[in-house]
């Protein structure tokens, strides 16, 4: 098994949760939906000298993405990674976006597209990528060593909403039944929110567990 950490900060305006993977041996790091201020993250990216190699977005709503164009002048060298539908998103986010003040030309150009069942490497530890879509047409989950960073489509006793631009509850309902072949034993980081479990989720998310699995 890898020797690796996983670190929570909550961003934004609209508390979301952004994770700072590394490992620790090669001191290769991925920052997850950076969201906003991330002083927290910076702090031990310093301490722990850590190389920042990817920010992967799980989607591109604005909440998930709003303190990218700042982190990305730190580490310019790192690769800012999403699945290329969201690029459709990213331009659809409409009034929710301008209240913030957000403008999506910020984030500038991705480095890589990411699909599904592809693999990135921060030294030993290996990620998985798990397409997802539902809340947004390219979400994209990440799962490594029964961890799995869920982004807004499954959440504690939750799933991400599906009335937003390119929104499917049953493209949603579909995804989360892959995510349920899981082992039961994973942990699930959603983008929102407290951790959970694929086992919990399985038997009492009230969205999908009262259907047939």
């Amino acid at each position: 098994m890898s020797n690796y950490q996983i670190e929570l900060e909550i961003t934004g305006p609209l508390k979301t949760n952004c994770y700072l993977l590394y490992d620790k041996e090669s001191k290769e790091a991925a920052l997850f939906d950076v969201a906003g201020e991330i002083g927290k993250h910076l702090k031990t990216i310093k301490n722990e000298n850590l190389t920042v190699k990817y920010l992967f977005c799980t989607h591109l709503h604005f909440d998930h993405v709003l303190g990218v164009k700042e982190v990305r002048e730190l580490f310019p060298d790192a690769q800012l990674a999403c699945n290329e539908k969201e690029l459709d998103v990213l331009e659809n986010m409409g009034k929710f976006a301008r209240i913030f003040q957000f403008d999506p030309s910020s984030l500038g150009k991705f480095d890589v597209y990411i699909e599904d069942n592809q693999s990135f490497e921060l030294g030993e530890l290996k990620i998985r990528t798990i397409l997802s879509p539902g809340h947004t047409p390219g979400s994209i989950c990440f799962y490594f060593e029964d961890r799995l960073i869920s982004g807004d489509v499954l959440f504690h006793r939750g799933v991400g909403r599906t009335d937003f631009y390119g929104g499917s509850f049953s493209e949603l309902e579909k995804s989360v039944r892959n995510l349920f072949t899981l082992p039961e034993e994973t942990v699930v980081y959603p983008g929102h929110g407290e951790m959970t479990d694929i086992g919990s989720e399985k038997r009492e998310n009230p969205f999908i567990s009262s259907r047939i699995l």
